[in-house]
């Protein structure tokens, strides 16, 4: 617990720290890395003389910026996320896709290709030949619900 009293060993642990959140971001453990930089300060200046005060310091301030900071900082850099649809039925419907053998509305013996597959359909306006554009209007389980294009 020695190595805890010296400074340069906070101030690399810190520096490490603050590195590593390149590497994993998410703007957590650069505040640990301040936190250590902040107590190897403390030490050098000879405000902490006891192992125990030094760890309690790197705690208390690594939470208080944590807690304080993190969410102004992210106000001026927002994370390069996107929010995606996720509803599948919602991303079909007005889709465009081709017959592929006859689709009739009474079952679903017919195929479409749609997304570079091929798909059993039924029609919900009548039968429709095969090699005509559809829209996808809906799906069911795994077989999707076309009309004809005009």
């Amino acid at each position: 617990m020695e190595y805890m009293m010296h400074y340069q060993a906070w101030l690399i642990a810190g520096a490490v720290l603050i590195l590593l959140e390149f590497f994993l971001p998410g703007l957590v453990v650069v505040f640990l890395g301040l936190g250590a930089v902040a107590t190897a300060g403390l030490l050098y200046a000879g405000y902490i003389r006891d192992v125990i005060f030094a760890i309690t310091f790197f705690v208390l301030i690594s939470v208080f910026l944590l807690a304080t900071l993190r969410r102004v900082i992210r106000k001026f850099y927002p994370s390069e996320s996107e929010r995606v649809e996720t509803d599948e039925d919602q991303l079909l419907i007005g889709q465009r896709a081709e017959t592929i053998s006859d689709v009739t509305a009474d079952d679903f013996s017919g195929r479409v290709k749609y997304s570079g597959t091929t798909w059993p359909a039924k029609s919900t306006t009548g039968p429709i030949g095969a090699g005509v554009r559809v829209a996808i209007v809906g799906r069911e389980n795994i077989s999707l619900l076309v009309r004809s294009v005009s």
